[in-house]
């Protein structure tokens, strides 16, 4: 009869791992480094290019589009706006209208998914408006040349 060997009566030998970053230890303890404070897009009227987007799902169960949003030209220029768009049956119509803005005509809304890609990099002037706490993006108008 074969002697039973436990997997815990022997200690495996260690694995190398070839991106072992420890011997960085020391020398990155040791740098002093600022760290970078980044601060929203102030509140105006920006010429932007999509550049993120996904379809998800907010905390409360309901499709949320959101849009990352690269400042194309200006003082801010290279730096990102974002905007979420919970979609709900109160929301649709906002929804709507600014995906016509951003020339995304859908004959079926439930094609939004599939045709995301065409919004990549559409160059659009939007308005960034903060009342209280909360702040908004507003798409005023595509842009054809940026």
């Amino acid at each position: 009869m074969p002697e039973f060997v436990s997997l815990f009566d022997s200690i495996p030998e260690p694995v190398h791992d070839p991106m072992d970053l420890s011997r960085f230890n020391p020398s990155f303890s040791t740098q002093t480094t600022p760290v970078p404070t980044f601060r929203e897009v102030p509140d105006g009227r920006y010429c932007a290019v999509i550049t993120d987007l996904e379809l998800g799902l907010a905390s409360t169960g309901n499709p949320v589009l959101k849009y990352g949003l690269r400042v194309a030209t200006g003082e801010f220029k290279g730096r990102m706006i974002w905007k979420r768009r919970v979609i709900t049956v109160n929301t649709i119509r906002f929804t709507k209208r600014e995906l016509l803005t951003c020339g995304l005509l859908l004959d079926r809304f439930s094609h939004l998914g599939r045709r995301l890609g065409e919004l990549q990099g559409v160059g659009l002037e939007v308005s960034k408006v903060t009342k209280g706490d909360k702040s908004d993006v507003y798409f005023n108008r595509r842009m054809v040349a940026l």
